[in-house]
């Protein structure tokens, strides 16, 4: 997957507008082919649109790439989602590496094109982890990679909880969309499912799991705690005997 996608007959609050760089400087901009697993949000810390924060990144020798800027009425795609950006500060860590840079606009001087910028983010990257098969726990913020104060707009303004959870929320919507229903109801993630609450329950008992969000999808590093987990039980009992 380059780019997101459409459904025909979709409609959007803002336009998508492809603005990929040429090949010519993907050993500057974007040298590794990627398989993504998160998405990280970024404030640009400025007032340019978006189509001018791709012109310059494009124009500027530095290596500082990311893959997507959103303004009030575009989100303009500079990088496909199968290349790396250099957006995160993390080296050659995950944020760089495995992570889709979305940087939301007009972050310096805030107000009403902020605002509807940051909406857009939300729908856009909504669309993104529904496309993926993912949940909003692959979200992440620059600062969770570097330790950078960014998005800083959303961090100084104490709504890291809010967007979130607005991205979650309309997550959750277009998924009702897509299965034809009029409505969703949110699950409660401190409480399993009835078809898995028996196992739930067993896993807990059992030690292999924390007994925390049933309904998270499970990272490959918690799969491994929880292999070492079961490991370490069946070696418990053969030792035993």
């Amino acid at each position: 997957m380059e780019s997101i996608l459409i459904e025909k007959g979709e409609t959007m609050p803002y336009t998508i507008v492809n603005q990929l760089i040429p090949e010519s400087l993907y050993r500057l901009k974007s040298p590794y082919p990627m398989v993504p697993e998160y998405v990280t949000i970024h404030n640009t810390a400025n007032d340019a649109s978006a189509k001018n924060e791709i012109s310059y990144m494009q124009r500027n020798t530095a290596p500082t790439s990311f893959h997507v800027a959103i303004d009030d009425q575009y989100a303009v795609q500079a990088i496909p989602f199968t290349r790396n950006g250099w957006h995160a500060g993390d080296g050659q860590g995950p944020g760089n590496r495995k992570s889709i840079g979305i940087e939301i606009c007009y972050s310096k001087s805030g107000g009403k094109k902020y605002a509807e910028a940051e909406a857009n983010a939300i729908e856009y990257i909504a669309h993104v982890l529904n496309q993926y098969g993912w949940g909003v726990e692959r979200v992440k913020w620059h600062r969770d990679w570097s330790g950078k104060n960014c998005p800083y707009r959303i961090f100084d303004e104490g709504r890291a909880t809010e967007v979130k959870n607005r991205i979650s929320k309309r997550l959750l919507e277009i998924k009702g969309i897509e299965k034809g229903e009029d409505s969703v109801a949110t699950p409660n993630e401190h409480i399993p499912s009835d078809t898995h609450k028996a196992a739930w329950e067993w896993a807990k008992e059992k030690g292999f799991l924390n007994g925390e969000f049933p309904r998270e999808t499970l990272t490959r590093q918690q799969f491994a705690t929880v292999l070492m987990r079961l490991y370490e039980d069946l070696n418990g009992r053969f030792d035993s005997k």
